[in-house]
């Protein structure tokens, strides 16, 4: 699931290494996952700005008729933040409740979002390999995972309408 594309800001707890308690820096998703859960560091919530990044690009992939580049790592952070977030409420249920609340509205907002821009680029992506299979140009548009789908599907497109 974590793939070390993606930097998450964390603020350290306690001594690791050679972070001192108090320093905050950015560490590979797969790292922050399990240094949170051993409550090493405490993940600063950016829930918020990865859902504005989400919006851009919606917003860009709808003014514009070929497929635009993501940010890099952007599904990587919302899924890590989608993760984030479901286990701060599942292990934190002492909190507030407009605190609990606030993370399940994020939560819902992100998985929302990232749904939505999944279908426009998925769509895109049929789209493009109906009228451009494997065009450099357009790869260099993609995620990692989009870049796939991508390839696959052009293979396909080719051998069935024997262009291979």
């Amino acid at each position: 699931m974590f793939t070390g594309r993606a930097v998450i800001p964390v603020k350290i707890l306690r001594p690791f290494g050679d972070w001192s308690a108090g320093d905050v820096v950015l560490i590979e998703d797969w790292k922050a996952k399990e240094l949170w859960e051993a409550k090493v560091v405490e993940v600063i919530d950016e829930a918020d700005k990865v859902i504005g990044e989400i919006d851009r690009a919606i917003a860009e992939e709808r003014e514009s008729e070929p497929l635009t580049s993501l940010p890099a790592g952007l599904y990587e952070r919302a899924e890590f933040y989608m993760y984030y977030l479901e286990n701060y409420v599942r292990l934190n249920a002492g909190e507030s409740i407009e605190t609990i609340n606030i993370k399940l509205t994020k939560l819902a907002n992100l998985k929302k979002k990232l749904e939505h821009l999944k279908q426009i680029r998925f769509r895109k992506i049929l789209e493009a390999v109906r009228l451009r299979p494997n065009s450099l140009e357009l790869l260099s548009r993609l995620s990692p995972e989009e870049r796939r789908i991508y390839l696959q599907l052009s293979k396909i497109r080719n051998e069935w309408l024997g262009e291979e």
